[in-house]
């Protein structure tokens, strides 16, 4: 009797935790909130998105195309955690989100994460792929833990992943991910000069400035183990 009782009561324990990972959530309209702000900058509800991260001022912006091609910052999340410090992610293990540039698709759109949702951020891409670094399902998320990942809690990681299914869905090919250490003007990079990720630092600035000065989206290729922006 006893273990009858123990085995109904362990399958609903096990049931109360499934019912935390519902894919419906990941079915529910963009925020009221979220629409209105994308309606005062001139976009639509199903524009293309770009989003950028800063690790050092715990940031992520999330933008949208508007008329004349160029995107307008939406929003601002606080990122309630990341792994590790600023530096590009080189190994499976070693606790640290990735930097660098990145692009989201529709597969990479985790309805049932265990982190109230998420979004794949690509990495490795093939910059990555190129130096041989290591790791694999690093994510934008709800929640405020982190491994190798960015917790932006559980109402911002909604908007977000939203504003992306729907972009995704009105036909944009991928969101463009761009993840910087910091912002990237001339008293950070003097600031951090002496850092070892320095040279890697000086690639992401060229991307930086660029969008920084068309705030278009980044035509990004990789050669010799480097990026070039375009």
């Amino acid at each position: 009797m006893f273990k009858k009782i123990f085995a109904i009561s362990f399958a609903i324990i096990l049931a109360g935790c499934n019912t935390t990972v519902d894919s419906r959530r990941g079915f529910a309209p963009q925020s009221e909130s979220l629409i209105k702000a994308t309606i005062s900058v001139g976009a639509m509800p199903s524009s293309p998105v770009l989003i950028r991260i800063f690790k050092q001022s715990h940031e992520l912006e999330l933008w949208r195309m508007i008329d004349d091609g160029s995107y307008a910052l939406v929003k601002t999340y606080s990122i309630c955690a990341f792994s590790g410090d600023i530096g590009p992610k080189n190994k499976k293990g070693d606790r640290q989100a990735p930097e660098g540039f990145y692009s989201i698709g529709p597969s990479q759109l985790n309805y049932n994460s265990i982190r109230f949702l998420s979004l794949n951020t690509g990495y490795p891409n093939i910059f990555d792929r190129q130096h041989g670094f290591t790791g694999s399902d690093l994510m934008i998320h709800g929640g405020c833990d982190s491994a190798g990942c960015y917790a932006i809690e559980d109402v911002p990681a909604q908007e977000v992943f939203t504003a992306v299914r729907d972009a995704l869905k009105a036909k944009q090919h991928a969101v463009q991910l761009q993840i910087y250490p910091f912002r990237m003007n001339t008293w950070n990079m003097y600031l951090n000069g002496v850092n070892k990720h320095i040279a890697f630092w000086r690639q992401l600035k060229i991307g930086y400035d660029k969008f920084e000065l068309t705030n278009r989206e980044l035509n990004v290729n990789v050669i010799n183990k480097k990026y070039v922006i375009k």
